[in-house]
């Protein structure tokens, strides 16, 4: 092949006649060509006479032809860096074709003019959001993060119609019939289409809409998005801009583009405002705008031109929102690509807490081996939760254990910091300001679980922001011509938190709660339980104890465990009926679940004195925290030794471990192994 300098005129030549059709942004061109020394003054002012592009382009290649192989050379490595804004797209490929020098600093210096000048201001402004965020999230976790913007991958879906309400209906109802544990994986989502944020960048789609959840990690796409602009090189002249929540309120108060992008968000110098704005309104193509967070378009006219193609028609529109704003109406006059962002997949949860909490930290295996808690923390927002609170823990704190009720309760006070806006100092006085809402979204969280719902009748009193922090809006369609919408808690687990909340408020309901769970009929009703004795324990009554009055939480606090052992040791049927084996329908593991979330060494001394310090887990599939939960109960057991019946239970060996190195006093365990273990 014949070097670049012996055949770039040639080059030129054999693509003439496209090249008079396909070059544009003549003013890009002349610039960089006047700033090589290629053009000068009169041929610049020749060229800019030329009426038509045709003309100008006819010129343009005649005079650089010309001039010989070097300033063909310029032209071909102009027309190459800055393809997107001067090449028609059928002649990318041409450009390609030609055998380059590596010459990265002449690169660098094309188009060393105002609207570069203005992109570098632009990608400055890219790193201060992005340090902005890392710094706001590290500062809780400083001594285990390196400074630098992370992202760790959510499942990102483009099926609407596996992603319909009414689909999310049946999808819902199944999920509430299967078995608990299933029941909670089915949470997790699971990676079905590679997409990742970088395809959306890249993607030809001219509207993108990313739908999901509070929480869920849409915010995180989108700021990816603006890292992965923000990293890659000068190649191309392309703007980006990101505006958040707080930036969009005042966006309804602008009334031109010049507006919205230099004075709210990054202005030029003054001498080349008109410029850039003049490249920016000519090339449309090669901008990207983000708004993170529409929540309407109604009383914001700068929004509808938008929508309506008044606006930017032929620019890269990136939007979020929440799933109930997901309407086609409310984006009438753009052709829409739906993304659907469903959290953390099983992989980027171990991911996630690996790389914030660090994999010697002795919290990590009750999060990633509890159903419960690695269910929760599918939701970004909710993973931040826990690995906040399992940070503060320090050294001083790793005999203390950490109980899947005070998670909850940190989760809870994290929501209602971020819903009011308050220090760590002012949440408690919040929740007292607040206590009438909050009870009464307690209430229909138990109303709810109590009739196997998670749709929340009557939360239209609580605050908007708590709703925004904790809740989500299911939409069914009601008539062909119309939605009903309900609330529901981001999980599951957090709707029985709060139902075990309301127990506390309502404690005169507990004696018929604990009751009703031993039935067939309300056995859901199960899975309160050990939240109610997790918040009990003194730690976290501290905690909220501008929720409830003092003295009632201590006379439902006294002997209440007692009270629940009695219960469930009680005969649930006539001495006629019973059999020698009457105590085999004692649920051990849960009980044990309940003290360990109680934190008290009286109540489990009364509980393996009840089971005669026998505990029988034959026939049990055994998961790690209830290993964690058995080990704290026998670990009490200062005098006698604990037996355990292990007959047809299932139970890894890592579980085995677990179970025997958490138990301190192995001395007195006595494990029974069954035939063929």
């Amino acid at each position: 092949m014949a070097c670049a300098q012996q055949c770039a005129a040639e080059y030129l030549r054999t693509a003439h006649e496209d090249l008079l059709t396909h070059l544009q942004n003549f003013p890009l061109i002349i610039d960089n060509l006047y700033q090589r020394h290629v053009l000068h003054d009169s041929e610049v002012d020749a060229l800019k006479a030329e009426k038509t592009d045709f003309d100008k382009a006819k010129f343009l290649l005649d005079t650089v032809c010309k001039k010989g192989e070097a300033a063909s050379y310029e032209l071909l490595r102009i027309l190459n860096i800055t393809r997107k804004t001067t090449l028609h797209q059928a002649s990318h490929f041409w450009i390609s074709c030609f055998p380059f020098r590596e010459d990265p600093e002449a690169d660098s210096s094309v188009g060393a003019n105002p609207c570069h000048h203005y992109q570098k201001q632009l990608k400055l402004k890219a790193q201060n959001i992005l340090r902005r965020q890392w710094k706001q999230c590290s500062k809780f976790l400083q001594e285990n993060t390196d400074g630098n913007f992370t992202y760790i991958p959510v499942v990102l879906d483009t099926d609407t119609d596996l992603n319909s309400a009414r689909n999310k209906i049946k999808m819902k109802n199944r999920k509430c019939k299967k078995i608990r544990h299933k029941k909670l994986r089915s949470y997790i989502p699971v990676q079905k289409q590679n997409i990742t944020p970088g395809d959306l960048l890249s993607s030809y789609e001219k509207t993108i809409l990313l739908v999901g959840k509070p929480g869920i990690g849409k915010t995180s796409v989108v700021q990816y998005m603006l890292y992965l602009w923000f990293q890659k090189d000068n190649e191309e002249l392309d703007y980006m801009f990101y505006f958040d929540e707080s930036t969009l309120s005042q966006i309804s108060k602008l009334t031109s583009l010049e507006s919205l992008l230099f004075d709210l968000y990054c202005k030029p110098p003054k001498k080349h405002r008109t410029e850039v704005l003049q490249y920016i309104k000519e090339n449309l193509d090669n901008m990207i705008i983000v708004f993170d967070g529409i929540s309407t378009l109604q009383n914001n006219t700068t929004l509808q031109k938008i929508m309506d193609l008044d606006l930017f028609s032929e620019a890269k529109i990136v939007m979020t929102c929440r799933s109930d704003l997901e309407e086609d109406s409310f984006f009438p006059g753009r052709s829409l690509c739906k993304v659907y962002v469903q959290g953390f997949s099983k992989e980027s949860v171990h991911r996630y807490f690996h790389q914030i909490v660090g994999s010697d930290s002795d919290f990590l295996s009750l999060v990633l081996n509890n159903h419960e808690l690695m269910s929760l923390c599918h939701v970004p927002m909710y993973a931040f939760m826990v690995a906040e609170c399992i940070s503060f823990r320090d050294s001083t704190f790793l005999k203390c254990p950490l109980t899947v009720t005070e998670m909850y309760v940190h989760i809870f006070r994290q929501g209602l910091k971020r819903a009011g806006n308050k220090t760590a100092r002012q949440v408690d006085k919040y929740m007292k300001d607040i206590k009438d809402q909050l009870c009464r979204l307690m209430e229909s969280a138990f109303n709810a679980t109590l009739q196997k719902t998670v749709n929340l009748p009557d939360t239209g009193s609580v605050n908007a922001e708590i709703s925004k922090v904790l809740l989500r809006t299911i939409t069914t369609e009601d008539t062909p011509n119309s939605v009903k919408q309900c609330q529901a808690f981001l999980h599951s687990t957090v709707q029985e938190f709060f139902s075990a909340l309301w127990l506390l408020v309502n404690p005169g309901e507990i004696d018929k709660v604990v009751q009703l769970c031993q039935t067939e009929e309300h056995m859901h009703l199960k899975h309160v339980i050990p939240f109610l004795c997790g918040l009990l324990s003194k730690q976290n009554l501290i905690l909220l104890k501008n929720l409830f009055l003092e003295d009632e939480t201590q006379r439902t606090s006294a002997g209440f465990v007692a009270k629940l052992l009695n219960t469930f040791f009680q005969p649930q049927w006539n001495e006629e009926q019973m059999d020698e084996d009457e105590e085999d329908d004692v649920d051990v593991v849960f009980l044990c679940q309940c003290l360990y979330e109680s934190q008290s060494p009286e109540a489990c001394l009364l509980f393996l004195d009840k089971v005669d310090y026998h505990l029988d887990l034959s026939g049990n599939d055994i998961d790690p925290y209830q290993c964690v939960a058995l080990s704290y109960v026998i670990s009490q057991s200062k005098e006698r030794e604990v037996h355990l019946s292990l007959d047809d239970c299932r139970m890894s060996d890592t579980e085995i471990q677990m179970l025997l190195k958490a138990t301190p006093q192995l001395r007195y365990v006595l494990i029974y192994f069954p035939t063929g273990f």
